[in-house]
């Protein structure tokens, strides 16, 4: 089949988060009150009432109590086929797309953002929360988009990080895909769009907007803002599922068995991290909560991943909260290097906040005795 082309002049994204993910491919039943969420939310913040209605401009709202209604007819990429779809205002913070919870019986999820029509990433089956490793692991630099075209079509598809990355290599107006969890873009001189292809769209020719476009004189541009929530890969957790699972081979169930004896014991040199620290070592007490038991609740961290050489040993754990073991895994972090304590402290930035690693004697003593290995971020 060949290409049809058409033009695009503008486009409204959204990052999918591990939250957004569980929610619209969750289990019916799932949650005690209901079925829980079952659209994808557009924070205001991101793109405004005004943006939205300029967008929807040749399809006439609903008017609401939560604000404006649109029914509108998208196509999606790949020629999956078109459907009615419902985006709208449903509270002041957000305009969201509505029936796009998979296993409902009121379900519309738009074709291409579908796993059996537009290859979105499946649902684990048995997934239990939005903190599955496999949820974060399959929603990591995911964005769906709708676009517009100059004839007034709108269009649905998808990107990870990466295919975007070589998009605003060539045309940089892309790049606010990357650094932003939801936005809107305008593209004048508009981009040639190949609506039969739902994985390469996008017919970029180099363009680079102007000091002048941009407004913004060349001594006061920001430094570019690292990829948002793109960490590609797998997480620390789902390769210690992959080393740890059963095999049906009685080889390979003797090797698993050697792991998980290795496992057991890291698992115990975690309890007792947690309970020779009893707080953050990085912030203290904040950000720490009491169990239901009154322990604190903690967290520990791999400063070098598993993934990437580290070791499952003290060495290479500190424990902290639940808050910072999410930034030290989602924000741009530098300066971790073990060769660097000094009195037992570490200074590291956080998205360029300064931050201090503070560690037992016998702890950091450990480190140093283990050479001091680089985390790198």
């Amino acid at each position: 089949m060949g290409k049809t082309l058409a033009e695009l002049k503008e486009l409204v994204f959204r990052q999918i988060t591990p939250a957004d993910f569980f929610n619209i491919n969750k289990p019916p039943g799932t949650e005690d009150r209901g079925g829980g969420q079952s659209y994808i939310d557009v924070p205001v913040r991101n793109v405004d009432l005004d943006t939205w209605h300029s967008f929807f401009a040749n399809v006439e709202p609903t008017v609401t109590k939560s604000g404006p209604l649109w029914t509108v007819e998208i196509n999606s990429l790949g020629n999956l086929g078109r459907q009615e779809v419902a985006i709208g205002q449903r509270r002041d913070a957000s305009v969201n797309i509505r029936s796009q919870k998979l296993l409902s019986r009121s379900s519309n999820r738009v074709l291409a953002w579908h796993p059996d029509h537009g290859d979105f990433p499946r649902a684990p089956a048995d997934m239990s929360s939005a903190e599955d490793p496999r949820v974060i692991e399959l929603t990591a630099g995911v964005r769906i988009f709708i676009l517009k075209t100059g004839q007034g079509e709108y269009w649905a598809g998808w990107l990870r990080t990466e295919e975007i990355q070589r998009l605003a290599a060539v045309d940089t107006r892309f790049e606010e895909m990357l650094v932003e969890p939801a936005g809107h873009l305008s593209f004048d001189p508009p981009v040639e769009l190949d609506v039969t292809s739902l994985k390469d769209p996008f017919g970029v020719q180099p363009y680079a907007a102007t000091e002048a476009e941009a407004g913004v004189d060349a001594e006061e541009k920001p430094p570019k803002k690292a990829p948002y929530n793109a960490k590609a890969g797998r997480t620390e957790e789902a390769i210690a599922a992959d080393l740890f699972q059963d095999d049906s081979s009685s080889e390979e169930v003797k090797k698993t068995q050697k792991v998980i004896e290795t496992f057991e014991r890291n698992r115990k040199a975690v309890r007792d991290l947690k309970r020779l620290y009893k707080t953050c070592q990085v912030t203290g007490d904040d950000f720490v909560f009491s169990k239901v038991n009154g322990e604190p609740y903690l967290e520990v961290h791999h400063l070098v991943p598993l993934g990437e050489g580290g070791s499952d040993d003290p060495a290479n754990l500190v424990v902290i909260s639940a808050h910072i073991h999410r930034m030290l895994h989602y924000a741009v972090v530098e300066g971790i290097d073990l060769s660097k304590i000094a009195d037992d402290k570490l200074d590291f930035t956080i998205n360029g906040e300064t931050f201090t690693i503070t560690w037992r004697p016998e702890h950091a003593k450990v480190i140093s005795d283990a050479g001091g290995a680089v985390a790198t971020a």
